[in-house]
């Protein structure tokens, strides 16, 4: 059915009856709700109808039967020869309301989140901000009151990753609106929903080409089990191999437990020996965080940073702060939310546009 069709159908559904919701008018053409919402938005526009939440209503005023009860077929007396139209002044502007839900607001995050709301901004659209706590309950619950509240599209930072979840796969495909990941990557079910993801197997690529080239031969990679851990580890990896590294010894530490002190002394000083034993002569650690401490507890421990091991930081939050200040890998946080804000209002203006998944790629950032 071409767009004209489907706005005459919608027209006629809405003369006819008042008022319609955006899933009956779904259900009777047989056409997406986004689509249909698309439809109803524009048709708003040229003030042909009222959009209102979850669906349309016929323009008070506006006769819904022509003369002797027949059908007025939606059409307005013919307009004077260069007057506008009678709805031009009222047409309201090109806006969208838009819901956002990160894990959190205090590290990584109001980066993106600052990039979403420039883009938002620049574009007249509102965007409203949930924080989930990094909970799949509380993210849900924040998704359901925004649809209820009448937003027209998500971005959405999920709590678990599609691509190994079902549950949060399925979840995304039943959502009424258009939906935008930010730094998540879609799944092989995941339908319509598109993403805007940094590439991290890019970015520790990066950091071990340059360790390479100053020399390093030994290259150990350092981070939390977190969900961006598997892909710093297959590009940590295909760089090893690429570069003609081989991995380092299993001796060498390489997964860290977030908040737990003892675990951060005991693979300080299993590191501290692997550098000795050379077994290791630089890493690439993930995320600041972890790598400010460490970096201290090693130089206390009399390993000289850089010079018997260099050190890399993933993230560029505060690695420059360090001391030494900190070479970092820094994934474009900032552009992920710019991006995933443009990448959703394209969607609301085109429904019917192929779905786009955009991979940035980070930045490595030299210092002392």
């Amino acid at each position: 059915m071409s767009a004209e069709d489907r706005h005459e159908a919608i027209l006629a559904s809405v003369r006819a009856r008042g008022s319609v919701t955006i899933r009956e008018l779904a259900e009777e053409l047989r056409v997406a709700a986004v689509t249909i919402r698309a439809d109803v938005r524009e048709l708003a526009r040229s003030g042909q109808l009222n959009r209102v939440h979850g669906g349309a209503t016929w323009p008070t005023g506006r006769p819904r039967r022509g003369p002797a009860g027949t059908a007025a077929e939606g059409r307005e007396p013919a307009p004077v020869r260069g007057a506008a139209p009678a709805h031009a002044a009222k047409a309201p502007a090109l806006t969208y309301s838009l819901g956002m839900v990160v894990p959190h607001s205090a590290y990584y995050y109001p980066e993106v989140i600052s990039g979403a709301r420039e883009a938002a901004e620049a574009l007249g659209v509102k965007l409203s901000l949930g924080v989930s706590g990094n909970l799949p309950a509380e993210e849900r619950v924040l998704v359901a009151q925004m649809v209820q509240s009448g937003v027209e599209g998500l971005l959405v930072t999920t709590a678990e990753d599609p691509r190994t979840s079902p549950g949060t796969e399925a979840w995304l495909n039943a959502l009424p609106v258009p939906v935008v990941l930010a730094e998540r990557r879609t799944g092989p079910d995941t339908g319509a929903v598109e993403s805007v993801a940094t590439d991290h197997e890019q970015g520790a690529f990066l950091a071990v080409r340059h360790l390479r080239e100053r020399g390093r031969r030994r290259i150990a990679l350092l981070q939390f089990d977190t969900m961006t851990a598997p892909m710093l580890r297959v590009g940590h990896q295909q760089a090893l191999a690429a570069l003609g590294l081989s991995p380092c010894s299993p001796d060498v530490p390489s997964v860290l437990v977030e908040n737990d002190p003892a675990d951060l002394d005991d693979k300080c000083g299993r590191l501290v020996r692997a550098v000795r034993d050379g077994q290791v002569d630089a890493v690439l650690i993930h995320n600041d965080s972890i790598a400010l401490p460490l970096v201290s507890r090693l130089r206390a421990a009399g390993v000289r940073v850089p010079g018997d091991l260099d050190v890399i930081s993933y993230d560029d939050e505060i690695a420059a702060l360090a001391d030494p200040p900190l070479t970092a890998v820094a994934p474009p946080r900032r552009a992920v939310g710019s991006e995933a804000v443009h990448l959703l209002v394209r969607r609301l203006q085109d429904p019917d546009r192929p779905t786009h998944t955009l991979m940035l790629r980070p930045k490595l950032n030299v210092r002392n």
